[in-house]
C-alpha cells in the first residue's frame, strides 16, 4: 500500500538521530573546549600587573642587593608570588573555589607587598624625609593640622569616631568587593585590576620616597583608648613598616572605592562619600600622616579616576562585555545602578 504515512516514520526518526548525533558532538566540542581552557594559562589583566610589579621589585632588590638586609629572602618572596599567580591563572576554570582565590588573591597580597615597602625604602633615599614634610605642612597651614583638628586634650567621643572612620579602609574594599562581584564578575575584575595599579603605584613611592609620617607624636597624644583605636593599634602594630606616608594609600585606594561604590550602587553614593571624607579627616587627626600626605593621597585617587575612565573610552569600541581587545579590563556601563 502506498500510504504516504509509512514513508514520513523513516524520515522523522532520521532527523531525530541527526539531532542527538549533532547535540553530543556540540556536548563533546564543548568538553574539549573546556578541557582545553582549564590547561591553558589564561592572565587577566591583574595577573599582569602583579606579575609586572614583582618583576621589577626583583630587578630592584638584586641591583641593590649589597645595600639590602636578607635580600635573598625577598627574591624569593617576589618570585614565589609570580609563581602563584601563574599557577593561579592556570588553573583559574578548573574548579569555582580555585577560581575565587585567582581573582580575590590580590586582596590579601597588598598587605604582604606594603609590608615589604617598609624593609626596602631606604636603599636610593637613605633617610625619611620627615622633617621637610613637616616642615611644609606647617607652612601652608600655618600649625601642625593634627593640633588645629584634635586640639592640646582631644575628646573621647572624636578620638574615638575618627579611629572607626580610619578603620573602616580595612572594611570599605572588601565589601565593595562583594558587592560588586555579586553585581557583575566583569566589574569586580575591572575594580581589582584598577585597585590593584593604584596601590602597586604607591609601594613604589614608598620605596623612593620614604616618609615615616607624625607616628612619634600620635605615640606622645595617644594613649589608653576605646575599642576601635585598640583595634588599629594592634593593626598598626603587627602590620605596618616605617616609610610609607606619601602619599596617603588609604586616602588613594579609598577614593577610588568610592567612586566604584557610588557609581554602581547609587543608594550608597552619600555613604560612599562620607566615608572617604572622615577618613581622610581620620589619617590627620589619629597622627598617622600629614595633611600634605592626605593631598597627595586624593589628588592620586583622581588621577586614577581619571586615567582610568579615559582608558575605558578608549578601549570602548574594541570592547566585548567589558573586556577589551588588549586583554585589560574596562568597566562596563553601570546600567541601573542597585
Amino acid at each position: 500500500m502506498d500510504d504516504p504515512a509509512f514513508g514520513r516514520v523513516p524520515r522523522t526518526a532520521a532527523r531525530s538521530r541527526r539531532r542527538r548525533t549533532i547535540s553530543t558532538s556540540r556536548r563533546a566540542t564543548q568538553r574539549q573546549r573546556r578541557y582545553t581552557l582549564e590547561g591553558k594559562l589564561v592572565l587577566n589583566a591583574t595577573d599582569r600587573i602583579t606579575i609586572l610589579y614583582n618583576l621589577i621589585l626583583i630587578i630592584f632588590i638584586f641591583a641593590f642587593r649589597v645595600k639590602i638586609a636578607a635580600y635573598a629572602y625577598h627574591l624569593a618572596l617576589n618570585l614565589s608570588v609570580i609563581l602563584i599567580v601563574l599557577v593561579l591563572s592556570f588553573m583559574r576554570r578548573s574548579s569555582l573555589p580555585v577560581r575565587t582565590v585567582s581573582l580575590w588573591y590580590p586582596l590579601v597580597l597588598y598587605g604582604l607587598l606594603y609590608y615589604q615597602t617598609g624593609l626596602i625604602n631606604r636603599v636610593v633615599v637613605p633617610q625619611f624625609l620627615d622633617g621637610f614634610f613637616m616642615n611644609l605642612d606647617v607652612w601652608i597651614f600655618g600649625e601642625f593640622p593634627a593640633f588645629f583638628l584634635r586640639g592640646k586634650h582631644g575628646n573621647a567621643f572624636l578620638d574615638e569616631f575618627f579611629h572607626f572612620s580610619y578603620f573602616s579602609y580595612y572594611l570599605i574594599i572588601p565589601l565593595t568587593g562583594i558587592l560588586l562581584s555579586r553585581k557583575d564578575v566583569k566589574l569586580f575584575e575591572s575594580f581589582v585590576f584598577q585597585l590593584s595599579s593604584l596601590f602597586y603605584l604607591c609601594f613604589a613611592i614608598f620605596i623612593l620616597l620614604p616618609v615615616e609620617g607624625p607616628i612619634a607624636l600620635r605615640n606622645e597624644y595617644y594613649h589608653q583608648g576605646g575599642l576601635f583605636q585598640t583595634m588599629v593599634d594592634v593593626i598598626y602594630t603587627g602590620g605596618e613598616n616605617p616609610g610609607a606616608a606619601f602619599p596617603s594609600s588609604h586616602v588613594a585606594a579609598t577614593f577610588l572605592v568610592a567612586w566604584w561604590g557610588s557609581t554602581h550602587f547609587k543608594r550608597l553614593k552619600i555613604s560612599y562619600w562620607l566615608i572617604c571624607l572622615f577618613l581622610s579627616i581620620a589619617t590627620v587627626y589619629c597622627m598617622f600622616h600629614y595633611a600634605v600626605d592626605v593631598v597627595g593621597g586624593l589628588l592620586l585617587g583622581v588621577l586614577a579616576v581619571l586615567a582610568f575612565n579615559r582608558a575605558g573610552i578608549k578601549r570602548a569600541d574594541s570592547s566585548i562585555k567589558g573586556t577589551p581587545a588588549s586583554g585589560y579590563p574596562v568597566a562596563p556601563s553601570p546600567g541601573k545602578a542597585v
